[in-house]
């Protein structure tokens, strides 16, 4: 009678358990039910402007991703204009006609670009055509036509730019609405030289963790990087900056060692004829320290 009773204790308990398991079930499904039809419909008519940097998150965003620098000096010496085209992205609903985007300069520090004169115009008629979502989009390009004025010989001037309110768009969030882009025709330190890279194998636990271009030359300098120029027969622009941190670490290890004894070769060579060690315009003398020695 007892083994009897236990059994029909047991099976009543494991019963109840999973009537009580439907129970919560139940509930859930109904509370699910419940949230959906409390949810409002998204059905804001305001349309807002972003540049877009294929970010996960906003908090991953820094200044220099919004700097771009760029030299003539790195083109053929006839190239008398060039466009750098930027990503930008929409918020709120598409739509079923082009819309137009109007960018505007605004103040930079040092010595700003001259509309005319470093870049064409934002509502040149030329090009205002150009600066538009297309319908149907919620991303595209929008080019910037820089120019090739003798002046940059001797200067580097910065175009800073920001979207404009207009009848069709708002302005999206803070961080994500201006670029700048700093001109040139001579060398100049590439926007990426301190750029943060994650560093492979480690992006995913340790996002903070990271490597610059410095970490592995040094700070920038004119010499020096007319040195690497020379030396690699590499531009050392910014396309090639991401390509080396991204790429083969083996290899940037062997760069790191080669550029630092070729650099000591140099110098050796210089001495040898009387001069002096290589220096920048300031004085600070030209170090690639062997960071692996």
């Amino acid at each position: 009678m007892t083994s009897i009773y236990k059994r029909t204790k047991l099976t009543t308990m494991q019963s109840m358990s999973r009537f009580s398991g439907v129970l919560l079930l139940v509930s859930c499904l109904l509370s699910l039910t419940s949230c959906e039809k409390d949810l409002e419909v998204y059905n804001t008519e305001t349309c807002r402007l972003n540049f877009y940097y294929n970010l996960n998150n906003r908090s991953d965003f820094n200044e220099s991703l919004a700097r771009t620098a760029y030299s003539f000096i790195y083109g053929s010496s006839d190239r008398q204009r060039d466009t750098l085209w930027f990503p930008v992205q929409t918020m709120g609903f598409t739509s079923d006609r082009d819309r137009p985007v109007v960018l505007e300069q605004i103040p930079s520090d040092g010595i700003q670009a001259v509309p005319g004169k470093h870049y064409v115009a934002f509502n040149d008629p030329s090009v205002s055509n150009l600066y538009i979502i297309p319908a149907g989009k919620a991303t595209t390009k929008l080019p910037v036509i820089i120019l090739r004025d003798p002046s940059l010989k001797s200067e580097a001037v910065t175009l800073k730019f920001a979207f404009r309110e207009n009848e069709y768009f708002k302005l999206g969030f803070e961080e994500f609405s201006t670029r700048q882009i700093e001109i040139t025709d001579m060398l100049s330190e590439p926007s990426k030289w301190n750029e943060a890279y994650p560093i492979p194998g480690l992006e995913r636990y340790f996002p903070r963790y990271a490597n610059h271009l410095s970490d592995f030359f040094g700070a920038y300098g004119v010499v020096k990087h007319q040195f690497l120029i020379e030396q690699t027969g590499k531009k050392w622009d910014d396309e090639y900056i991401e390509a080396l941190i991204t790429g083969d670490s083996n290899y940037l290890k062997y760069l790191v060692r080669k550029m630092s004894q070729r650099l000591a070769e140099v110098n050796a060579e210089r001495t040898a004829k009387g001069l002096d060690v290589l220096k920048e315009a300031d004085g600070t003398i030209v170090e690639i320290v062997d960071i692996y020695a």
